[in-house]
């Protein structure tokens, strides 16, 4: 983050993860919001450019495009021709996919290096890890990066209601109807 973040994001609360910290904001920051559409345009990308394959093959084939989309979803003996009559077009497909291991990957970098602070060992101060790089996020825990991954969701999608006050809302207290005494 900037150098002026701290005029407009004072964090009172913070969210640990094993040896990090993350302010809460109950939102994303523009950068970070920035880097998350910017992955989430190439995956939608890859979904299209799935889908006018599937159309091709559809007309290629007399088929609906439904069809060619199951076809192009299943690997079995019955459409290995179709394998490698579209093997080039396939190719280009999976090397433009982002798989969800690392769309994570991506997406905790990006958040280590806008919010996570550390306390390394022998140090009394919480530091930023504005340098945090994707070779770092593959070298953490999956557990740890699978709880990043969860925060990074509840900031942007709002964070879910502690077990007591949902049960609360959903199940009106009853009172007995006051009698006069």
């Amino acid at each position: 983050m900037s150098k002026y973040a701290s005029l407009l994001f004072s964090p009172d609360e913070y969210h640990t993860i094993g040896p990090f910290r993350f302010p809460i904001y109950h939102d994303l920051v523009p950068g970070e919001a920035k880097g998350i559409e910017a992955i989430s345009r190439q995956q939608s990308r890859s979904t299209f450019s799935s889908i006018k394959l599937a159309q091709r093959i559809a007309k290629d084939k007399d088929i609906s495009t439904k069809e060619a989309i199951e076809l192009l979803s299943s690997t079995n003996e019955e459409n290995q021709d179709l394998l490698y009559d579209y093997a080039a077009e396939l190719e280009e497909m999976q090397r433009n996919t982002i798989g969800a291991v690392e769309q994570q990957i991506t997406f905790v970098t990006l958040f280590m290096q806008y919010r996570g602070e550390v306390k390394l060992p022998r140090t009394k101060e919480w530091q930023r890890t504005k340098y945090w790089t994707e070779l770092d996020t593959e070298a953490i825990p999956t557990k740890v990066m699978e709880e990043i991954f969860k925060l990074i969701m509840w900031e942007r999608d709002g964070w879910p209601e502690p077990e007591g006050k949902q049960q609360a809302e959903e199940e009106p207290e009853f009172s007995p109807p006051r009698t006069k005494s």
